[in-house]
């Protein structure tokens, strides 16, 4: 009985930890950043979140500004990109465990502006969001 009861606790511990992937938004790691990370690169800049949670957990987002890949992402990750002023189109395609066609949204930027976008933790959207609130 009292092995019953220590398997049982063991359990309940496993079910009540957290993957620290699914705490919080941190940044996409340097390893699938391909490009737009330097701040004198670029005159504008383009945030990007995609959403946390656990139903989009296999499927990752190739982020792609003017038809070139430039980041991956997973769910609860942020993504900071600088580019040229001007007339942009950001891109996003799931991959991995789940697939779906290209979304493009516009992301025409003046010099000094920072537009922020959003991907729902699904990974089945683009959309433009409001600025994050300080």
């Amino acid at each position: 009985m009292r092995h019953l009861l220590i398997a049982g606790l063991v359990l309940l511990t496993g079910c009540a930890t957290q993957n620290e992937r699914h705490v919080g938004i941190h940044d996409v790691p340097s390893s699938t950043v391909f490009g737009l990370q330097d701040p004198n690169g670029g005159d504008a800049t383009l945030n990007i979140v995609r959403d946390q949670g656990l139903w989009g957990a296999g499927c990752s987002s190739a982020i792609y500004v003017d038809d070139k890949v430039v980041a991956d992402m997973e769910i609860g990750q942020q993504l900071v990109l600088h580019v040229p002023a001007g007339a942009r189109k950001l891109g996003m395609m799931p991959h991995g465990a789940c697939s779906a066609d290209r979304v493009d949204v516009d992301a025409s930027v003046q010099q000094g502006e920072t537009k922020n976008f959003s991907i729902p933790a699904s990974g089945s959207g683009l959309t433009a969001a409001a600025a994050p609130k300080a």
